[in-house]
């Protein structure tokens, strides 16, 4: 009998996190939790643990009090995800928590030979050189959990030869066909009401700014070793055509199955095998008409500063990111518009030189220097 893949999930209790869940659930005589991580939501963390008898977590938040005996070891703060990556043994490393704090123990997982299953694309927008680099100097597996990445990657299976284009298809958000002055004072409410996908808070507005799909141009590129110039960008509000590749020949392939992060979760859960489930899938003759649109870069300004940025150096990259999010942030505490968004993001780009990093301590302390700035470059919209 073979033993069970041992799994820790990094941002177990976010969406991402429990989609993952739902699927080891599913399928459990097959995965053993060994370690969690949360942020702050210690209530939800205490059920996956006594759930899947978890013998590690980490808490993120230093303002959070972790009950004793919650489980075997306690680590807290974000190097405590390190040493927790560091100290236990596993298989694979799923990474589902939002922003950076991640990039240190992935780097560390890659270093062990581990498995890398990827959802937090910020982590290689900053440092996507350095982190595929070392995943191909160690023979790692870097599996994309994303749905646009993981569509690709299903399409290609690792085989770049031959490719032309990667399509990106994206949801447009709850705006795409709605005039610039509807989007700049949509409330957080209406942000909030995803017309297709459930997602975390952060992710959702990124959606409506496309500032979600401008991160993962510079995430394709690094995934698949691809210039910024062969990756393109198309709106696809039904969400079923999750990417496309298109190939030298003509030919295009196209990764399809409905508005949900579990078909991603399973394939990479279960790589390089497919697991036999009995469930409805798409069924074909109730498919909507498959239209595609060119997103408007005039009404979608982060999109195509994000296009400009992936042919930049690595500055550009982590101001883009850290200037973006801290503006989500503000506008989900509802301090700016969501217009507002776009203008924080440039103002941050114009104040950055343009510079690459040898070493994780200079890229993190970019990537606070740039959100200083981007918190005082944001006062002005308050």
């Amino acid at each position: 009998m073979n033993r069970k893949k041992r799994i820790i999930i990094l941002g177990a209790t976010g969406s991402v996190g429990t989609t993952v869940l739902g699927e080891i659930v599913r399928f459990r005589e097959q995965f053993e939790i060994v370690g969690i991580s949360c942020h702050s939501n210690i209530e939800r963390a205490e059920t996956i643990i006594r759930d899947f008898s978890v013998r590690a977590v980490t808490v993120t938040d230093p303002k959070i009090s972790v009950p004793k005996n919650i489980c075997g070891t306690v680590f807290r703060g974000t190097d405590g995800l390190s040493a927790m990556v560091e100290s236990l043994e596993y298989d694979a490393l799923v990474v589902s928590m939002a922003g950076v704090d991640g990039l240190r123990s992935v780097l560390r997982a890659i270093e062990r030979g581990k498995t890398i299953i990827l959802a937090s694309k910020e982590i290689l927008v900053i440092a996507g050189e350095m982190v595929m680099s070392l995943a191909k100097a160690k023979g790692v597996a870097i599996l994309p959990l994303d749905s646009e990445h993981n569509a690709i990657f299903q399409c290609t299976r690792g085989d770049n030869r031959f490719i032309k284009r990667l399509w990106l298809t994206a949801s447009g958000g709850k705006f795409w066909d709605q005039d610039l002055q509807t989007i700049g004072r949509a409330t957080v409410a209406e942000v909030l009401r995803h017309p297709k996908w459930s997602m975390g808070k952060k992710i959702t507005v990124d959606s409506s700014t496309m500032a979600n799909k401008g991160l993962e141009i510079i995430e394709t590129m690094h995934l698949f070793d691809v210039e910024p110039a062969q990756i393109e960008v198309a709106i696809h509000p039904s969400c079923t055509v999750h990417s496309l590749v298109e190939f030298c020949d003509g030919s295009f392939l196209a990764q399809m199955s409905p508005a949900s992060m579990k078909y991603a979760a399973r394939y990479c859960l279960f790589y390089p095998e497919r697991v036999d489930v009995q469930e409805q899938s798409l069924d074909l003759f109730r498919l909507d008409e498959l239209q595609f649109f060119r997103p408007d870069l005039e009404k979608f300004p982060c999109l195509k500063w994000a296009m400009e940025v992936a042919s930049s150096k690595q500055s550009k990259r982590i101001a883009y990111n850290a200037a973006n999010e801290v503006a989500v942030t503000l506008f989900l505490e509802e301090k700016i518009t969501l217009g507002a968004i776009p203008e924080i993001i440039w103002n941050a780009l114009s104040k950055v030189e343009d510079k690459n990093y040898a070493t994780v301590e200079e890229i993190l302390a970019v990537d606070q220097m740039a959100r200083s700035r981007a918190k005082q470059l944001a006062r002005r919209f308050f």
